[in-house]
């Protein structure tokens, strides 16, 4: 059975990077949850914490800024290895979506989707290819 696609979640918490890091020190001692990574996109400087709590992969990423991020603190992901299965996700819930956008690369994934669909769940697509 495929690893892909993967359904994970994302907390978008504060606009500090050390808002970030006291979240992710809160779940440790709360949940004794695992640090899996802890990178810096290119040309940025917000810290995104990958971390496993009793087996769900979250992110920790930066939370809503002026002109950046999810309105809401929560955020569903999913992790794609086809490109064609990206695209298909990405249009099908970018129909009458709030917003939409595709980014990329990464250090974490060529491609990422985002989308706010009409019901205003926050989505972050990712293609690594």
């Amino acid at each position: 059975m495929s690893k892909f696609p993967q359904f994970t979640m994302s907390f978008q918490i504060g606009p500090t990077n050390k808002e970030r890091i006291e979240a992710f020190e809160m779940y440790h001692r709360a949940f004794n949850a695992k640090k899996l990574s802890e990178s810096i996109p290119p040309n940025g400087d917000d810290i995104h914490i990958m971390m496993d709590i009793y087996g769900l992969e979250i992110l920790i990423g930066p939370g809503k800024a002026t002109g950046t991020g999810f309105d809401n603190a929560l955020c569903c992901e999913i992790r794609f290895d086809k490109k064609d299965d990206f695209y298909q996700a990405y249009n099908e819930i970018s129909k009458d979506a709030q917003s939409h956008s595709v980014e990329g690369p990464y250090p974490w994934a060529t491609l990422l989707g985002l989308v706010v669909d009409r019901f205003g769940i926050g989505w972050a697509l990712y293609y690594s290819g």
